[in-house]
């Protein structure tokens, strides 16, 4: 199974032309220390593992200065969870976020098939999204053979409640 973390992922849509935060991945405290500098001001910092609500489990971190953020990264490094051990951390520009929307993209054993999950409110904590907001979350599974069209985008999103100029596509 193939898996990206936060900071690959990140790198694909900016390949695109996709606008993200400043940003860079770390390997160690010291790292972490050099880009918060770069950076300037307050960031945050990421641990990258493949887990669900990563800043309920203290997974994501704040800081104001670059000394800040490398005290803060030491508690990130090492530490086990999910049986995953934290050896990255993406270290972020930390931005005002007016409205945060989650896609993944999963493969599907009863569809054989990739599937585009899609929620309007974020996705800390996913699964409890879709048990506790139904309606703000959907689903679509792609077709191998004519990919994810526009009209198909349009229609997720109106699931989910979001129309007009505010559709993404």
């Amino acid at each position: 199974m193939a898996r990206i973390h936060e900071y690959q992922g990140k790198q694909l849509l900016a390949k695109e032309g996709i606008k993200i935060p400043e940003g860079e991945v770390a390997s160690d405290p010291g790292e972490v220390k050099k880009i918060a500098s770069t950076i300037g001001g307050e960031v945050v910092i990421k641990a990258q593992a493949w887990t669900t609500g990563r800043f309920s489990k203290g997974l994501i971190q704040f800081a104001a200065t670059a000394d800040e953020a490398e005290k803060k990264s030491k508690e990130l490094f090492g530490k086990e969870v999910s049986n995953f051990i934290i050896d990255k951390v993406l270290v972020e520009k930390k931005i005002q976020i007016e409205t945060e929307y989650f896609a993944s993209l999963i493969i599907s054993d009863s569809e054989a098939a990739p599937v585009l999950i899609f929620s309007a409110i974020g996705g800390t904590g996913v699964e409890e999204i879709v048990k506790e907001h139904p309606d703000k979350v959907a689903f679509h599974t792609i077709d191998v053979v004519n990919g994810f069209k526009d009209y198909q985008a349009r229609n997720l999103l109106r699931k989910v409640g979001i129309s007009g100029k505010d559709q993404i596509c």
